[in-house]
């Protein structure tokens, strides 16, 4: 956002852009966090691999190929409503759900791993509160607020999955500004959409009001 708009329109918040700070967080410090998971653990470091597979879709359709880890990270709505403050502004909590999926040969080192991950990711966003953020968006608090493991049921022979599935609340200020914007309608030149042949929608939202649905 540019200071001109900034000055006209006030602040701004787009749902992704909390989705998009904690996986920027996620891949800056997971490879730390896994390494002092291994060392507690008394595993081997390359069985905590830093996880590469992100997606923000709201749930696992993992196949047996699919590479993992595989992290999950989606924001799909408030936990409460919003609060006025300040000069007009409102500030927000989103829920926030991330859910980690992995596997192991058996079902103790499944589990182990599963839960190594889970713990690496609950210290990472309770530890580095104000996130990766993108200039204008202002985190006052992440608040760690559920966690749970699950099966996932995924057919292979020599891996069994798992996943763990963790909940926060992201406390964000200046989402928008009531006093601000501009007074007339300002022309811009549109930008031409795009042409396509056929579109195709899926609609997939499985989230509750515990989050990321394993």
């Amino acid at each position: 956002m540019s200071s001109a708009d900034l000055q006209v329109f006030g602040g701004v918040v787009v749902a992704s852009d909390i989705e998009e700070a904690v996986v920027t967080t996620l891949k800056k410090w997971y490879p730390t966090y896994l390494a002092m998971m291994a060392r507690k653990m008394q595993i081997d470091w390359d069985l905590l691999p830093a996880p590469r597979n992100y997606t923000n879709r709201n749930n696992f359709e993992g196949e047996s190929g699919e590479e993992i880890p595989k992290v999950v990270v989606i924001a799909p709505g408030l936990m409460a409503p919003p609060s006025q403050y300040g000069q007009g502004q409102y500030r927000a909590i989103w829920r926030l759900g991330v859910g980690v999926a992995t596997a192991g040969k058996d079902e103790k080192i499944a589990n182990k791993l599963t839960k190594a991950y889970g713990a690496a990711t609950r210290m990472i966003l309770v530890q580095k509160q104000a996130l990766e953020s993108p200039p204008g968006i202002n985190i006052a608090e992440v608040t760690w607020t559920e966690e749970s493991y699950a099966d996932m049921p995924i057919p292979n022979k020599i891996q069994l999955y798992k996943s763990a599935s963790l909940f926060f609340g992201v406390d964000v200020e200046n989402v928008v500004n009531k006093w601000k914007g501009p007074e007339t309608p300002i022309t811009t030149e549109p930008l031409p959409y795009p042409t396509v042949e056929t579109v195709d929608i899926e609609l997939d939202l499985e989230v509750s009001g515990k989050g990321v649905s394993s």
